[in-house]
């Protein structure tokens, strides 16, 4: 028999012996072999995988057919070179979901090759390794050739093309149709027309591959008129991101105008303290730039005019709109004038920056060149304050922005809206008294004095007998910084190297409350306890003189009468006065409570015995000696615990 015959009469009787999802096969092609396990596994071609158990020989007298065992591609296998590239390039499934670009290229990457169906022809690509990868071989172009199912091409210019690997298309067969087994794609376009996203199914063998103007189209073909993502589109094609969705157009949203805004160009608020200490532990506080000094034509803050929203567009050209900026009146404070185009603002006088409730002013600075005392007598200014020397017993120095005292405050009255530094401390005895209703207090040190500040207290060696309230913290971290006796207060904190002594000294500490709300608490109380008695008494009266009109009513004057009815309004007045105190005391309380909570107390090396701390409802009488621990509130105790670090990375004190 003819040896040609004997071949074909085997392959017509063999047996396809096959598992559920894979099946061996014998063919004299590759794409044969896969076209009788595709129909046998009931499946497209494209989710087919094999190996070759024995390859082929295509000759006249003795063909040797190609047997492959073939099996079902699983989902998660189905992009399986794509999932190998992510390996390499070390990102892992990422890259199925995202950009190529995105992601380093590998140092070692072997080469590749992409084939191409289109309308004008059959294109093969071929790119060079990288680093130490392998060559694309011309027998991988035949079976990626093979697997898509084109059996007619030019060998020569394949060769060729293998052989340059130089990464250009070249046309090597001419297109033969096939539209059933073609790529196709389906449109889907978000609600709001903003994006335009496709998916894009492979094509099956000797299909054709989509190109750009094919996706294209088909946006255009769903009323898709701007936006197209081409370059985006060509890459998804290139890398063959099957059932995926792509972003194929994206609308230009719409650019909301930003609003006008204030250029400061002067610094408007206070900055972290920062004390330098050399070794000697002396301090060198003319490098705290806590003053901010302007000259007269100085541009103090210029405003970034509105700018107007841009328009946005749908992918189907239809208009979005856009809100405009709006504008921001510059508010002008005492000592600075208008530019002529009314956007910047200019000092009229030299002197010192003041920044309050969103308004610059510019302050003059009143100079006294010694002590404050017989040669000068009391000062009160309408500005800031510098005293070359010290504030002597029983004189007063209030201003309205801040003070800075070069020497020491003795038992006197300094009273500011703004900060106090005072540079060699207070030194008080009884009725010493410092107070800012707005900024905070920076001193040496405090002593027998009371101190109540809307700010921070930063003190560089301690706190002694003294009373200290504080609307934020109070921070004593010099090198021999502690807080022994008196009573300390702070809305926030209190933070020192060590709190009491070893003589067991009576020191009361209390955090979490706000002096001055408290303040307004204990007034509101105390109006609270007034009208109540008084709507007490009110009460009696009134119903005195009901009684009497109900007892005798023919003997109840009109005079009598008319005191009646004012007091029953005089009555309903404190009801209501009561009610409306109640209220605010409520919401005192709560606000009260909730920042109580929040309360630390907080000693970086020891605290002693005869220590009170206070957080909200709950008091700790400190009765052994702690080392670096922070106190604070839990569920109606004061919890101790390992010492807490300030959160700001910057020290208030840094030492040389």
């Amino acid at each position: 028999m003819d040896p040609l015959k004997k071949v074909l009469t085997h392959l017509r009787d063999q047996k396809i012996e096959a598992a559920t999802d894979k099946v061996e096969v014998v063919g004299m092609s590759i794409a044969s072999c896969l076209e009788q396990a595709a129909h046998h596994l009931n499946t497209d071609i494209h989710m087919l995988d094999y190996e070759i158990l024995q390859r082929g020989k295509k000759t006249f007298f003795s063909p040797k057919p190609f047997r492959l065992l073939v099996s079902v591609l699983s989902p998660d296998q189905r992009y399986a070179d794509l999932e190998e590239f992510s390996v390499k390039l070390g990102v892992g499934d990422r890259l199925l979901s995202g950009d190529l670009d995105r992601y380093a290229v590998p140092k070692h990457k072997d080469g590749s090759l992409i084939v191409r169906v289109y309308r004008s022809g059959v294109f093969l690509t071929v790119h060079p390794p990288k680093g130490d990868g392998n060559y694309v071989t011309f027998e991988a172009a035949k079976i990626r050739l093979e697997h898509l199912g084109i059996s007619q091409y030019d060998l020569s210019r394949v060769e060729s093309v293998v052989h340059s690997s130089d990464g250009k298309a070249v046309k090597i067969a001419a297109y033969t149709p096939k539209p059933e087994n073609d790529s196709a794609c389906r449109v889907e376009i978000s609600p709001d027309e903003m994006k335009a996203t496709v998916t894009i199914t492979p094509p099956k063998p000797g299909g054709r591959h989509l190109e750009v103007t094919d996706i294209v189209n088909a946006l255009r073909a769903h009323g898709v008129v701007v936006g197209f993502l081409e370059d985006d589109i060509h890459d998804a094609l290139l890398e063959d991101r099957y059932m995926q969705p792509i972003l194929a157009a994206q609308g230009q949203p719409p650019k909301h105008g930003r609003d006008a805004y204030m250029d400061y160009k002067v610094k408007i608020k206070k900055e972290a303290v920062h004390f330098d200490e050399d070794v000697s532990g002396r301090v060198d506080f003319k490098e705290l730039n806590l003053v901010e000094n302007v000259v007269v034509g100085q541009i103090l803050a210029e405003k970034v005019p509105a700018s107007r929203g841009t328009i946005g567009r749908t992918l189907m050209n239809r208009l979005v709109d856009a809100r405009d900026g709006k504008d921001v009146p510059i508010k002008q404070g005492k000592g600075t004038i208008l530019s002529e185009d009314g956007n910047k603002l200019i000092a009229e006088i030299n002197g010192q920056v003041v920044y309050n409730r969103d308004r610059i002013s510019v302050e003059p600075v009143y100079r006294v060149v010694g002590d404050v005392g017989p040669k000068t007598g009391n000062i009160m200014f309408l500005g800031s304050i510098v005293i070359g020397g010290n504030v002597l017993d029983n004189y007063e120095v209030k201003a309205v922005g801040n003070i800075e005292v070069q020497g020491a405050v003795q038992k006197a009255k300094v009273e500011a809206e703004g900060d106090i530094i005072v540079k060699q401390g207070i030194v008080g005895r009884e009725g010493a008294l410092v107070e800012s209703s707005g900024g905070s207090l920076i001193a040496k040190f405090v002593q027998s004095a009371e101190v109540n500040v809307a700010g921070d207290v930063h003190v560089q060696d301690g706190i002694l007998h003294s009373r200290v309230s504080a609307g934020g913290k109070i921070v004593c971290n010099g090198r021999r910084a502690q807080i022994v006796g008196g009573n300390i207060r702070a809305a926030k904190e209190v933070r020192a190297r060590s709190i009491g002594s070893q003589a067991y000294t009576a020191t009361e500490i209390t955090v979490g409350t706000d002096p001055k709300i408290l303040s307004q608490y204990d007034e509101l109380k105390k109006q609270m306890t007034e009208a109540e008695t008084a709507q007490s008494k009110t009460a009696k009266t009134l119903a005195t003189l009901e009684a009497r009109k109900k007892a005798d009513p023919e003997s109840f004057t009109d005079e009598q009468d008319k005191i009646l009815t004012q007091t029953s309004e005089e009555k309903d007045s404190y009801d209501s006065k009561i009610n409306e105190l109640k209220e605010e005391i409520l919401k005192l309380e709560e606000h009260m409570n909730q920042q109580a909570a929040q309360g630390r107390v907080h000693a970086e090396k020891q605290m002693h015995p005869g220590v009170v701390i206070k957080i909200k409802e709950a008091a700790q009488n400190v009765s052994d000696t702690y080392n670096a621990v922070s106190l604070s509130y839990d569920n109606g105790y004061i919890k101790f615990g390992k010492f807490e670090k300030e959160e700001d990375t910057s020290k208030t004190v840094k030492r040389r």
